[in-house]
């Protein structure tokens, strides 16, 4: 689903394949659903920007969120 991750320490930014491009919203409605909060830098590009201090259990469970949220939108899109 993404072709590039850019950004600096801990904030971040991950491109969207072309082939989901416009769909950076829906990835954060459905990272919401997971119990998750990101941010829409562009329409193809998912920003994250956790604070400095994340325990490593919080980084695992955002991680399982985040791909409850990408097979959710990868779902739509091939039966789309």
């Amino acid at each position: 689903m993404f072709e590039e991750i850019r950004g600096l320490g801990l904030l971040l930014g991950a491109v969207l394949k072309p082939a989901y491009a416009g769909k950076a919203k829906d990835v954060v409605t459905e990272a919401e659903k997971a119990g998750l909060m990101v941010l829409v830098a562009g329409p193809d590009v998912v920003r994250f920007a956790p604070p400095l201090n994340i325990p490593e259990s919080d980084i695992d469970a955002g991680l399982a969120a985040l791909d409850k949220a990408v097979a959710a939108v990868c779902a739509t899109a091939k039966a789309a």
